[in-house]
Parts: C-alpha cells; sequence; structure tokens
C-alpha cells in the first residue's frame, strides 16, 4: 500500500457531524456576507407558505447532504448515507413546484429572462465556491466512493445556495425561476461529478 493510500484511508481525526458543522459555518457566513452587503431579508415582506416550504426543503436539504457526504467519506462508510437527504429534497422539489400555483391573469412565465439569469448568476456564484470548499474538504477524504461522497456535497451547496436565494429573493416561484434552479443544480452535481472523476483517477 503507498504513502498516499495509506493516509486516504487513515482514520480522520475530526467526526463528519464536526466537519458538517465547519461547512455549514461557511454558508452562514455568505449568508451575513448577504445581510451586511444591504440585500435585504425578503421574507420579512410576507412570503407565502409555499416558498417556506421550499426554504425549508432546501436548507434540510444542505444540512442532511452535507452530513452524508462526510459520513460516505469514511472507508467504512454505509452507503445508505446517501439516502439521509432524499425526503428533504423530495419537500424542497415539491414545494418549489407548488410555488407554481398563480392567479389565473398571472405570466405563466412570471419574470423576464433577465430576472432568471439574475437568480441563475447568484445560484452559482454562491454554490460553486461552497461547492469547491465540499471538494477542498473531501478531496483526500474521499478515496473509496468519491461520487457518492461528492455528488452529496453538491447536493448540499446546490440545496445552500437556493436557501440563501430565498432569503433575499423570495417570490411564487415562475417557470423561468424553475428552470433556473434546475440549471444550477445540474451545473453544480455535475461538477460535483467531475471532480469525483478526477479524485478517482488521482487515486
Amino acid at each position: 500500500m503507498d504513502i498516499d493510500r495509506h493516509r486516504a484511508l487513515a482514520p480522520l481525526r475530526w467526526p463528519p457531524a464536526l466537519r458538517a458543522i465547519l461547512w455549514l459555518d461557511a454558508v452562514l457566513l455568505v449568508g451575513a456576507g448577504l445581510a451586511f452587503s444591504g440585500k435585504p431579508v425578503a421574507l420579512t415582506q410576507g412570503a407565502d407558505p409555499w416558498t417556506w416550504l421550499a426554504l425549508a426543503g432546501s436548507t434540510l436539504t444542505a444540512v442532511l447532504a452535507a452530513l452524508s457526504a462526510f459520513h460516505l467519506s469514511l472507508p467504512s462508510a454505509n452507503p445508505v448515507w446517501a439516502q439521509l437527504p432524499a425526503p428533504a429534497f423530495v419537500l424542497w422539489v415539491a414545494a418549489s413546484v407548488g410555488c407554481l400555483v398563480m392567479p389565473a391573469d398571472a405570466d405563466a412565465l412570471g419574470d423576464p429572462l433577465p430576472k432568471a439569469g439574475e437568480c441563475l448568476g447568484f445560484l452559482l456564484t454562491t454554490g460553486l465556491p461552497l461547492l469547491a470548499l465540499m471538494v477542498f474538504m473531501l478531496w483526500r477524504a474521499a478515496p473509496l466512493a468519491p461520487r457518492r461522497a461528492l455528488s452529496m456535497g453538491a447536493l448540499a451547496s446546490a440545496g445552500a445556495a437556493a436557501s440563501l436565494l430565498t432569503l433575499v429573493h423570495p417570490h411564487p416561484a415562475s417557470l423561468l425561476d424553475l428552470c433556473a434552479h434546475a440549471s444550477a443544480i445540474v451545473v453544480v452535481l455535475g461538477i460535483g461529478l467531475a471532480a469525483a472523476n478526477l479524485r478517482r483517477l488521482s487515486f
């Protein structure tokens, strides 16, 4: 067994829950940065129940997926940890679709395309740095199942970015908004899988 493999399979000093908390602290710092930069906490303006449910779903997805990712990074990890964020992710998706319930005279597409582009830009510029931090924290710790661990890390990053977006821009979701969210999730997950493949090749 070579030195790199021995180091990768060596017991980690910090438990998965603690590493998940450290990563979530970074999410909180981003939220604090948005608050201090003058971004309004738009939930105080009266969000509808679907928005609250979507926020709960995305936040729980971020927390549970982060915990799952760090558990899956252990050499003796049980693959069932990959199912941990599933219920929260279903709530997130279902509530987001529920936000499409609009008055009969509302525009089905919602905000103009540039507005949806702004949402997509926010999700990517927030989610990708969080994913980069996740990859950094998991890179050496996930030699046996990098795809599962980094996929969960990418899902956590996407959920955190969606929650941060909801805090500063809650409104009944339109079709274009949902497309922006879906596109961001696909991009973040795709980059996470690409990182997992690189990790597998480098091991």
